[in-house]
Order: structure tokens, then C-alpha cells, then sequence
């Protein structure tokens, strides 16, 4: 099956998760979630704010430490925003803060909260997050807004809703002039260009956090350590309340996963792994296509690697959960497969009672009525190779003779018919 990778605003370098070995899968949701997030489109200001931690990949002696970082920051803006009354000025006031204090420079690979907080380095998720945190205990109305390949805010206000480009302390509103203060009576005037974001669409905050775990699983595709990715799939589909994005990109990281188990030759691992995702998930059209393909190469293996009838005996065995299309494939294969090894060794009787037998069960197969085709005309060649030495050597009549043997082996060959024209007496 053809490879999917998940496509988000970002990717990240790997700090704080703590993972399975290659083929150890986790199945299971972190026990350290607040499952009273899973349901709640808008997420109060420090749950918000654990979760993304916890997304990050921070232990929790590192969260407790952020969270009070956080809240002593909160207190230092709380004293700014105490006279501005307009939730954009107020906006505005917060995003320049969060620049000023904590962000110093951008990456686009640096989603991490932590990080954001410790170094400075930020990306326009991690830089949304902090905005999203500071607003909220603001009682600013805000939300975070997804295209393919960034996010970006918005606050809303008595006139409707205002963008907010996070990665820029001047990025609310864009659009609008804004004047910053150097000092002796002199204004700089500043404007963020507007942006008409393509394939925008508003997110609740329980997406936020889920585009936290998703540019860690992209980091994890990148290593090809997809069965790692698995159980951060597994935590952002529970953490979206299950939603059915978050539940295609889980179903991506399993047939990755699975794919890589194929391809490491571990086929009924492959198998077993899919099987426990529908058991624990529940059914799907990805799983059933992925279940196909490994009952397939199972069976392929068998075919490949059982004698003749052995091989013909587990085909038929395993039919109802092949489906009717494998089944018929692998059949056929199994036929060519062995009259093949026979052909090989000029057995040409032998492979053509394979290919018969083929034929019985398969009377359409255009690749079976092809091979015995061909088998027939080299099994005519035979008899006329033979037929011909004789009569170069001047034995005419067992030459004929020959030649009738392979037309009672090959009937109405035309090789064979014009031989024996070419060797009868002229009348």
C-alpha cells in the first residue's frame, strides 16, 4: 500500500517523550491527559496550557515549573492591561508582551511551549499557544485558526471577529497601522501586511493541542520511527474529542506503522497490529484494505515457499478471508509459479498438466491460456528439432515417426504439420 504521511505547519526536534522500542506500539491514551478536555471546544486558560506541556513532551516536575513561569508572567501583563479597555488594544498589548519577554526568535520547526519558554525560539503554533493562554485569562473571546501549513488567531470583539499573526508582536489586525512609542514625543509607525490565508478555517482549542502531537508525529515520519508515532496519534485522537481529522491521522499512523513491519519481513505482526487497531477503535475502510494486503503476502509467502498441492491446499483454506479477487490471483500465481519450475527443466507434459489444471478451475485466464500456448509450441519444437536431426541424417521414416508423436502430444501444430508435409513423398 502506498506510504501517507501527515502534512501540518510544522515539524520538531524530539525532547521529552519517552518511547517504545521499534515494534513496541502503545495503543493506550496517556494517563496523565485531563479527559475533561476531550469534549470541550474551548479550553479554560491553565488546563489549556497543561495540555499543551503535556503535548510537548514536558514530565510533569517540567510542567509544574512552566505553569508557574507562566502565571508569574500573567501577573507582570495583568498590571498592562489594567487601564486598556478595547479587547484589540488589550490584544495588541498581550502580543507585544509575549514578544517582549519571552519570544526572540523564530523557527519554523519549533512548536514546543517549553522550548518557547526556556529559549525563545518559537514557530506559529507555539507562538498561538501563548497568546491563546494570556488572552484567555484575559476574558478576551479567541481562537485558533489552521491552514495547510500555518496557524494563526483570532479575537473577537462587539464588531465581529480580528485576526491576529502571532509570529509578529505588531500581528494584530494586520493590516492596520499601529504606532510604537521611541521615546521624546517621536512614533514609529508599523503595519503587518493583511493576509488572505488560503484554506483557512476556524479550529477549536482541543485542535490546537493536537497540532502540538501532529508536528511530533512528522518528525517521527521523517525517522521512519512510525511505530512511535502510534501512540501520539493515539493521544490526539483523544484529546479532539475523536474527531474524524484526528481519526485519519491515527489511521495514517498505523498503516505506516504496519507497512513498516511488512517491509521488515514481519508480515503477521503487520497483520496482528491492524487487527488490535479495528478491535480497539473500531471498523474502517483503511483497516480492511490494510488486512487484505496482509492476508495477501501471507498467503504469497505460503504459496512461494510450500510444495505444489501444499501451496493449492493453503489458497483454498484461507479464501473466504482473501476475498474472491486475491484468491483467484494467488490461484492463478500458484499454477504459473510451479509449471514455471517444470518448464525450466524442458518438462513440457508436466507443465501442461499444471497449467490444465489451472485451466479446469480458471477456464478465462488469459494468463494461463497464454502459457499453455507457449508450452505447447516449445513442446512442438522438441519433436521438430528431433524430427529434424533424423532427416538431416537420412532417417526419413523415424523422422515422420517423430514428428506424428508430437502432433499426437501437440495437435494441429503448424510447425509440426508443415514438417510432416515437407517429409512425405511427392505425389
Amino acid at each position: 500500500m502506498k506510504r501517507k504521511t501527515l502534512i501540518f505547519c510544522a515539524a520538531l526536534a524530539l525532547f521529552g517523550h519517552a518511547f517504545c522500542g521499534p515494534f513496541e506500539i502503545r495503543f493506550e491514551a496517556d494517563k496523565r491527559l485531563d479527559s475533561s478536555i476531550f469534549e470541550a471546544r474551548e479550553i479554560s486558560a491553565e488546563p489549556f496550557a497543561r495540555a499543551a506541556l503535556l503535548a510537548g513532551g514536558s514530565s510533569e516536575k517540567e510542567i509544574e515549573e512552566r505553569m508557574e513561569e507562566l502565571d508569574s508572567l500573567w501577573e507582570k501583563l495583568d498590571a498592562r492591561l489594567e487601564p486598556i479597555a478595547g479587547a484589540e488594544e488589550r490584544a495588541d498589548a498581550i502580543l507585544f508582551f509575549i514578544h517582549e519577554e519571552i519570544l526572540s526568535k523564530y523557527n519554523f520547526y519549533q512548536t514546543r511551549v517549553d522550548e518557547a519558554l526556556e529559549s525563545g525560539v518559537y514557530n506559529c503554533v507555539s507562538s498561538a499557544i501563548l497568546f491563546m493562554y494570556f488572552a484567555k485569562r484575559a476574558a478576551i473571546p479567541v481562537c485558533a485558526c489552521e491552514t495547510p501549513r500555518h496557524a494563526f488567531c483570532m479575537i473577537f470583539d462587539e464588531n465581529g471577529g480580528i485576526d491576529v499573526e502571532t509570529t509578529n508582536p505588531y500581528g494584530v489586525n494586520p493590516g492596520k497601522k499601529r504606532g510604537q512609542d521611541l521615546g521624546g514625543g517621536k512614533k514609529q509607525w508599523i503595519t503587518v501586511p493583511a493576509k488572505d490565508y488560503a484554506g483557512r478555517r476556524q479550529v477549536d482549542d482541543r485542535r490546537v493541542i493536537g497540532m502540538v502531537y501532529n508536528n511530533l508525529i512528522v518528525q517521527l515520519q521523517k525517522k521512519k520511527q512510525n511505530a512511535q508515532s502510534v501512540g501520539l496519534a493515539v493521544d490526539a485522537y483523544e484529546v479532539q474529542g475523536r474527531s474524524n481529522a484526528s481519526r485519519n491521522d491515527l489511521e495514517i499512523c498505523v498503516l505506516n506503522a504496519a507497512g513498516d513491519l511488512s517491509a521488515a519481513g514481519k508480515e503477521e505482526e503487520a497483520l496482528e497490529l491492524v487487527l488490535k487497531a479495528r478491535e480497539t477503535f473500531g471498523p474502517s475502510p483503511n483497516w480492511e484494505k490494510r488486512l487484505k494486503v496482509s492476508r495477501h503476502n501471507l498467503a504469497l509467502a505460503n504459496v512461494n515457499r510450500l510444495p505444489f498441492e501444499e501451496a493449492l491446499e493453503a489458497v483454498d483454506k484461507d479464501r473466504e478471508s482473501l476475498g474472491e479477487e486475491s484468491f483467484a490471483e494467488l490461484k492463478e500465481y500458484a499454477y504459473l509459479l510451479n509449471e514455471q519450475k517444470l518448464s525450466k527443466k524442458s518438462d513440457w507434459p508436466g507443465a501442461l498438466k499444471i497449467i490444465k489444471m489451472g485451466l479446469e478451475e480458471f477456464p478465462k485466464s488469459q494468463k494461463l491460456l497464454r502459457h499453455q500456448s507457449i508450452l505447447m509450441q516449445n513442446y512442438a519444437i522438441d519433436f521438430h528439432n528431433e524430427a529434424a536431426d533424423l532427416y538431416n541424417a537420412g532417417k526419413t521414416e523415424e523422422a515422420v515417426a517423430a514428428v506424428r508423436r508430437g502432433l499426437e502430444a501437440v495437435p494441429g501444430n503448424k510447425i509440426l504439420l508443415g514438417d510432416l508435409e515437407k517429409m512425405s513423398p511427392a505425389r
